[in-house]
């Protein structure tokens, strides 16, 4: 349902996975990645049938994936504690994340990749070695989101104590950059707004602007769990407890389009970066994919 002002929601396509943890199209968007308890599947210029890959080698469920900026790494991260580089096609470099289990990864600069972990640490890792260069022992609980602003070479990242932090990854520098009411369950970092928006367990969306100021959207009942922010800026997406999609307008903040998603909470979104396609993962064990319309 939409209100005529921005785009509603049609539905394409649904495959089932089994349980879901991440979905992510690669930047060029020739691929959907999707992870959870049955390993990874990625999909290549086609949605349902057969997946492209099957990629399968932690021991547990995987918690967190990440396309590297350029399309050619897919990394994963696990409830095993292990972090593996998958070069589509070929044999995967895999390092122990030394931190609980991988909740939160994100490439940064470039060959780095970032960690979040049960253990409250950030790190951050060669992607070609497995190194760990840096360690920071920062939160009081899980780490469960990271956010990458490239332009501040700045990781942000939430936890299960309700606390966002900013790592500036080139002074080494940590402050606390705001507090929720319930613990984070997904960042995402608005570019072209220069904002940082945090979906939490008490089912408000928070946002900061870089100039310190916070606006709060109640959003869904029970929690809110995922986030994702069109390629133009222009739109958010939230999923949550009460099985909803919504989107909503960056520039006022207001509600345009809500939709009975799943059936079960809607755990993970990611939009297409080319085109107007949104895909979302639930707790009904269903990948659906959408279109904005």
């Amino acid at each position: 349902m939409s209100d005529g002002m921005g785009p509603g929601l049609r539905l394409l396509a649904s495959l089932r996975f089994g349980w879901i943890s991440a979905l992510r199209f690669s930047p060029a968007g020739d691929m959907l990645a999707m992870a959870g308890g049955d390993g990874i599947a990625v999909y290549r210029q086609a949605f349902g049938g057969a997946p492209s890959y099957r990629l399968k080698g932690h021991s547990a469920p995987v918690k967190s994936i990440a396309f590297s900026p350029d399309g050619s790494l897919l990394a994963s991260g696990s409830a095993d504690t292990g972090i593996k580089l998958w070069r589509l096609g070929q044999a995967a470099r895999s390092w122990q994340g030394e931190q609980g289990a991988v909740n939160a990864l994100r490439f940064v600069n470039g060959a780095r990749l970032a960690s979040g972990g049960g253990d409250g640490s950030l790190c951050i890792w060669d992607s070609e070695t497995g190194r760990l260069q840096s360690r920071r022992a920062s939160h009081d609980d899980e780490v469960t989101a990271l956010a990458y602003d490239p332009r501040g070479s700045v990781l942000y990242s939430g936890g299960r104590d309700r606390r966002l932090l900013a790592w500036h990854l080139d002074t080494g520098a940590v402050a606390v950059h705001g507090e929720v009411e319930g613990w984070v369950r997904d960042l995402a970092w608005l570019g072209r707004r220069r904002e940082l928006v945090a979906a939490s367990r008490d089912g408000v969306i928070t946002r900061w602007s870089e100039a310190g100021d916070k606006l709060a959207m109640p959003a869904h009942a029970g929690g809110v769990d995922a986030l994702a922010v069109s390629p133009d800026g222009q739109w958010l997406a939230s999923g949550g407890r009460d099985r909803m999609i919504r989107l909503w307008q960056l520039d006022s903040g207001r509600e345009l389009a809500a939709a009975p998603a799943h059936d079960k909470p809607v755990l993970a979104l990611d939009f297409h970066p080319r085109r107007a396609l949104l895909v979302s993962g639930g707790g009904d064990n269903l990948v659906k994919l959408w279109a904005l319309a």
